[in-house]
């Protein structure tokens, strides 16, 4: 199967309205003739014409019908046979932080050995020579079966500090002059929720998982708010390049927030923003966490429609590929030789603390937005969720498991019975390194046939929500939709677990109206309705 789509062009974001006409309908002041409009209502109804009137739209139905609503100064919109969906939501996003790293050295995840990845460093050096003490910063380093020594990286720079920043969000690599600016060293301890890679002597070897990546990030000099926002919006014209006119912040800050706000203060926000708040101090206690996510809720509730932050975000654990091995399994991980290894890898919350933190966010009104990738993080994660039902009812506040590279069959169903959304990466449900070198290895063929398991939780009921995981990979809601209806990365290459493809509607229902009622914005948008805000996309 081809591309579904290889050009799409962000037509519209608006303001309000979709149908079938009514009498006494509004009268329009552009519309759109002789199309295939996919409205995505209740009957996935199918459309020729649909009339707007400013940023709302007014109906939608035949082109006879449509085109008596046009006022004498409307525009008319000739689709010739072209197809209008409502326009991307991307449930599960870090536009703010990832937009950073464009025109940064990226190794595009390419699957490299340690020689590789040194030589296209050396080669983006050329490129991009600097001076002491500027860092250089690398990007999208695939971290499967990769080792980087100390040595290595100071082969490659030695004067000025560098980070090699891993493709999973979870890895990344620092030269000695990048650790003597983080001041690490063999006193440092690792943080909650990461680890300091170190050698026979306990001296830092460079290399760092999760949290702990964070110290050396932190130490790097400080851009302009200004030099970010343009950032961020050259990131937003891009998205929108691809039919995205919605996002989910998976992961935002009070710095990243402040970046939103000055796009918004200067008019410059082309993108529905719903933010997701950080719970990331290990340390602190539950009702502390909340009364954080309440103050950021308040202090960021700028406008309904753009900007607003009223989900938290929890990490339940890493990621499962080796050598991290930080997704917390039901059962050890294996090794090379296919024999259980005794590492099961860590959980970030006990259960007690993960209950009464879900808990208390589900009672203050909060979206709860769970990463969990291994088996055991996401039972663990659902158990919660049961505390949570257990003692508030069911508030309806729309909570997600985002990624859930793993789930054991018996969890299947719980996502309907507890009312919890499940946000896949539908991109990744496909056959490449990441599955075939640094995963089914070290998990076995019996638990790999439940990876990305988006039929099984289809036919359980679950209600499946799209979202890219930009930078950790493409924002192309569209290859992300072909990836989850052949389960493979191209035509001809070998499926991940076909029985796993779910349909073209279902792809299509998870970027639109379930992604719409994933951030609680389905009254206004997801969906080509009367009364509807007027965001689409014209697909070529």
């Amino acid at each position: 199967m081809g591309k579904i789509s290889a050009t799409l062009t962000a037509f519209a974001l608006a303001i309000a309205g979709a149908g079938t006409v009514t009498a006494g309908a509004a009268t329009a002041d552009l519309v759109l003739l002789h199309g295939r409009i996919h409205t995505e209502d209740a009957h996935r109804g199918v459309v020729q014409a649909m009339a707007l009137r400013g940023n709302s739209i007014v109906a939608t139905g035949s082109d006879a019908d449509i085109a008596a609503l046009a006022t004498r100064s409307a525009r008319t919109v000739d689709l010739a046979g072209r197809a209008v969906l409502p326009g991307i939501i991307d449930a599960h996003t870090h536009p703010a932080a990832s937009a950073q790293d464009l025109g940064k050295c990226s190794l595009e995840d390419q699957f490299l050995g340690a020689a590789d990845v040194k030589a296209r460093i050396a080669r983006c050096l050329r490129e991009r020579p600097g001076t002491p003490p500027a860092w250089f910063e690398v990007t999208m380093v695939n971290p499967s079966g990769l080792t980087l020594t100390l040595a290595d990286l100071d082969s490659v720079i030695a004067d000025r500090p560098m980070i090699v920043g891993g493709s999973d969000g979870h890895t990344a690599w620092a030269n000695s002059a990048a650790l003597r600016a983080a001041h690490l060293s063999a006193a440092t301890r690792d943080p909650p929720g990461g680890r300091i890679e170190r050698d026979a002597e306990g001296r830092p070897t460079g290399t760092l998982r999760d949290t702990a990546t964070d110290l050396v990030y932190a130490a790097r000099p400080v851009p302009t708010l200004e030099q970010e926002a343009g950032q961020l919006a050259r990131a937003f014209d891009s998205m929108r390049a691809a039919g995205i006119t919605s996002v989910q912040d998976a992961d935002a800050d009070e710095h990243l927030m402040r970046i939103y706000k000055r796009l918004y203060d200067e008019r410059r926000l082309n993108m529905r923003v719903r933010a997701t708040f950080g719970l990331h101090d290990l340390s602190a206690a539950p009702q502390a966490l909340i009364d954080q996510a309440v103050r950021f809720r308040a202090r960021w509730a700028v406008d309904r429609d753009f900007l607003r932050a009223d989900a938290v975000k929890i990490f339940a654990d890493g990621v499962i590929e080796y050598p991290s091995w930080t997704a917390a399994l039901l059962q050890p991980y294996l090794d090379a030789s296919g024999r259980p290894t005794g590492n099961r890898g860590p959980s970030y919350f006990s259960q007690q603390n993960l209950n009464e933190i879900i808990a208390r966010a589900d009672a203050a009104g909060f979206t709860v937005h769970v990463h969990a990738i291994g088996d055991r993080a996401v039972r663990s994660t659902l158990d919660a969720f049961a505390v949570a039902r257990q003692r508030n009812g069911s508030l309806d506040n729309r909570d997600q498991i985002a990624h859930l590279e793993l789930i054991d069959p018996a969890d299947f169903a719980r996502f309907r019975e507890l009312g919890v959304i499940a946000n896949l990466q539908l991109l990744w449900c496909e056959r490449d390194e990441y599955i075939d070198r640094a995963t089914i290895p070290y998990l076995g063929p019996q638990r790999a046939r439940h990876l990305y398991a988006a039929r099984s939780l289809r036919d359980a009921g679950a209600l499946i929500a799209g979202g890219s995981d930009w930078g950790v990979s493409s924002f192309d809601a569209f290859e992300a939709m072909e990836h989850a209806i052949t389960r493979a990365r191209a035509a001809g290459e070998p499926p991940l677990l076909p029985e796993q493809a779910i349909t073209i509607q279902d792809a299509v229902d998870a970027y639109t109206v379930n992604a719409a009622f994933a951030l609680k914005q389905e009254r206004t948008t997801g969906s080509l309705e009367a009364g509807k805000r007027g965001d689409f996309i014209i697909l070529d």
